[in-house]
């Protein structure tokens, strides 16, 4: 047996936008030998794919940003990989966009076909967690496409996922499940039939005193043979990544007890209405395909499958959870509203159209969004160890350097908050319903805006302490702080730019920039 996985080749999901922008060059020619070759040669030459071999004279025009690579000299460096089947690298870093419905690449199938969900995630046109909802439900074992998950496999994974911890949720006492425990149980699910003696097997796990032995003798037995180092590291290799894709459909939240600590993941409690009519109408089970030509079909079309709440008595069962849910938090925290959410938290809904439920619906999830933030920042400002526990994270270089990019905008976020003198911080990457983030700002904004009474400002923060972070940072910052400046010109406007260790050369930039009126119109102060 072996163990599911969405993408061994790309970890993180957000970079599945780079790859199908870089497959969209050749959409309408056939995925044939040449294109797989092709394809793998444009995603070097675009950087979005760095081989493992460079030779050392094009290792300075790599790592220079600000240097284009050429096709051709892409094309030397990929045959210099000496791949036994060169076409093979292309056909691999396609196999996520094919799985997740974002792209029908198939040598057999003729022309690269970009789906509408995967033209609307280059776009930017849905929400990201809707965007990779909408392709975790496609994700099923066994499919007509992929012959490696066949025998012994009935699943579609996201489902089972949510039955496994809704299970474990009812049995036990300690909610959701831990990093070691999603490791092992979730990427080796590859059955539904399998869920409720998964659910015994954690609890046997959770009873036993040499867990590391448990471990073992669980994966030997879904090998079924000794596994060596490389077979035991895949579990926790998958399960980090399963996560890293579960977390953006914002149907399970992820916490740690601090930056860099083991995370759990659980069902978003704020989901919990949506999740059980998820439950009730799909068993996990995969779906039955006659034919390549019907997979295909279910694969382009982005209305599939069809969700219980398209039905308008069920979303209106998930708005009166949330309002209800909103309304507790305002009376406890005694949150002030304002007009609209006066006039939101108070309407009635019962004629409305399909339409306006799911946009009723919407403008709710994010004033819970804001009134979690406020929560949280309450607890922050008053809560001496979290304060303390921040300090010694940015004195400390070698756990800074473990963090990822969203942690690092989090934690600067939270360090603003604490100064509380603002009208308002405001984070721009993507967050799950309770404000914490499932991925880093996008581009061609600033990490974070801050509002205050006499001036408003950006922070942008960078882990990058390379000699190009000069260009990779000065120019994005800068054009960030110019369009900043245009939105809200009746204030001041400055910039923060924050870095775990500096390099002199931005810093030379940036004060000569900050002096120029072409970046920085009278000559705002740039920090």
């Amino acid at each position: 047996m072996k163990l599911w996985s969405i993408s061994t080749t790309v970890r993180n999901p957000e970079r599945l936008r780079d790859f199908l922008k870089t497959l969209k060059e050749i959409e309408g020619q056939p995925f044939n030998v040449e294109n797989q070759i092709k394809y793998q040669i444009l995603l070097i030459k675009n950087r979005f794919y760095k081989p493992t071999h460079i030779p050392s004279e094009f290792i300075p025009l790599w790592d220079n940003p600000t240097e284009n690579i050429s096709y051709e000299l892409a094309e030397k460096i990929f045959y210099l990989q000496n791949y036994q089947d060169p076409a093979m690298r292309g056909r691999q870093s396609v196999n996520p966009l094919n799985k997740l419905g974002f792209a029908v690449a198939r040598e057999s199938l003729g022309k690269i076909e970009i789906t509408e969900l995967g033209n609307n995630f280059i776009s930017g046109k849905y929400d990201i967690g809707f965007t990779f909802f909408k392709s975790l439900l496609k994700l099923q074992f066994p499919n007509p496409w992929s012959k490696d998950f066949q025998e012994g496999f009935d699943v579609i994974p996201f489902i089972a996922a949510l039955h496994l911890i809704d299970r474990v949720n009812q049995k036990f006492s300690e909610k959701g499940l831990t990093q070691t425990e999603f490791s092992l149980f979730v990427p080796s699910l590859v059955n539904y039939q399998q869920i409720d003696e998964y659910v015994e097997k954690i609890a046997l796990y959770r009873k036993s005193t040499d867990k590391k032995q448990f471990f073992y003798e669980f994966a030997k037995d879904f090998y079924q043979t000794h596994p060596n180092e490389k077979q035991l590291k895949n579990f926790y290799e998958y399960g980090d990544n399963i996560m890293r894709y579960f977390r953006l459909t914002r149907f399970f939240c992820v916490s740690t007890s601090f930056f860099g600590a083991e995370w759990r993941i659980d069902i978003e409690p704020n989901r919990k209405i949506e999740v059980e009519q998820i439950l009730r109408q799909f068993s996990g089970k995969a779906l039955d395909f006659q034919n390549e030509k019907d997979y295909l079909h279910y694969i382009r079309d982005i209305d599939l499958p069809i969700l219980p709440n398209k039905q308008a008595e069920n979303i209106k069962k998930i708005i009166e959870g949330v309002l209800t849910g909103l309304l507790q938090m305002q009376k406890t925290h005694q949150i002030q509203l304002n007009e609209e959410e006066k006039a939101l938290l108070a309407i009635s809904y019962e004629s409305f159209s399909q339409s306006e439920l799911e946009n009723l619906l919407e403008r709710l999830r994010k004033i819970l969004t804001k009134f979690s933030t406020i929560i949280q920042k309450k607890k922050l400002i008053n809560n001496a160890n979290e304060i303390q526990k921040i300090i010694s994270l940015l004195q400390d270089s070698k756990r800074l350097r473990k963090i990822e990019a969203y942690q690092f905008e989090k934690l600067l976020a939270d360090s603003l908050k604490i100064i509380n003198d603002e009208i308002e911080i405001k984070p721009n990457y993507p967050v799950d319903d309770v404000g914490e983030p499932i991925s880093h700002a996008v581009g061609n904004q600033a990490d974070i805006e801050c509002f205050y009474e006499k001036f408003n400002a950006i922070c942008e923060v960078t882990l990058d302490t390379s000699l190009y972070q000069w260009v990779r940072e000065t120019q994005p910052v800068m054009r960030h702080l110019r369009d900043f400046e245009k939105k809200y010109k009746d204030k001041n406007c400055y910039c923060l730019f924050i870095a775990q260790k500096f390099i002199k050369t931005p810093c030379i930039i940036f004060g000569h920039l900050s002096n120029m009126d072409m970046m920085v119109p009278n000559k705002k102060l740039f920090l």
